[in-house]
């Protein structure tokens, strides 16, 4: 019987930053849902507008559907094959992503608050897609094995969960500082489902962040 999961080594893999696979498919972007922003997408600066581009192709990155069969030598073949070609893809994608915040470094607070609200996301929704990873059936009868599997996958995860109430925590403090009813949406917006990923993953709420960081500091802590 196994002890630990082809699927965390995927994820331990993917997390370390290997190379995205050749041959990866062509992923179909769709606006993330977020609230409108007081200027059109295309009056924004042309930072903000290829941050945003980025984020939706990571976010366009979808997780492989799970296997039809729960059965160990499926799990591991679909950890191993697609699972594992997903978070290389995934993560590729992200880093992408974050590549862009240093271009708005010095751009008013309404933009970068928009970035950080599109960063929550970004690592809400890949928090969530590991969490949504199937559990092998020779491992949900087991509570000890049960128990290792989710503590394990807790682990690899809750590292997006954290930088995802970071950004969104972020968030709020840019729009408040900026102090701009007309912008008071993406407050609530961002406090709203900052408050949901710190209850869903059973976190610690993000100390306060300096509005006067650059976005890369925001959603990174770096």
């Amino acid at each position: 019987m196994w002890r630990w999961p082809f699927l965390l080594l995927a994820l331990a893999i993917g997390c370390a930053g290997r190379q995205t696979p050749d041959g990866a498919q062509e992923v179909v972007v769709s606006p993330i849902p977020v609230p409108q922003p007081v200027y059109p997408r295309e009056e924004l600066s042309s930072d903000l507008q290829e941050l945003w581009k980025r984020v939706e192709e990571a976010v366009a990155v979808r997780p492989p559907e799970p296997p039809e069969s729960a059965s160990q030598e499926v799990i591991e073949g679909w950890a191993e094959g697609a699972f594992r070609d997903w978070v290389l893809r995934r993560q590729a994608a992200t880093d992408r992503a974050l590549s862009a915040t240093k271009a708005l470094r010095t751009h008013p607070l309404f933009e970068r608050g928009i970035g950080t609200a599109l960063f929550g996301y970004m690592y809400e929704d890949m928090a969530g897609s590991i969490r949504g990873a199937p559990v092998p059936k020779d491992i949900a009868t087991d509570e000890e094995l049960l128990a290792i599997y989710t503590g394990a996958l807790t682990e690899h995860l809750t590292p997006f969960a954290e930088l995802s109430a970071r950004a969104y925590y972020a968030c709020v403090a840019l729009f408040l500082k900026l102090d701009d009813p007309q912008w008071g949406e993406w407050a609530y917006y961002c406090d709203e489902r900052g408050g949901e990923v710190v209850d869903t993953f059973k976190l610690e709420p993000p100390e306060p962040e300096d509005p006067g960081a650059t976005l890369t500091q925001l959603v990174t802590g770096r």
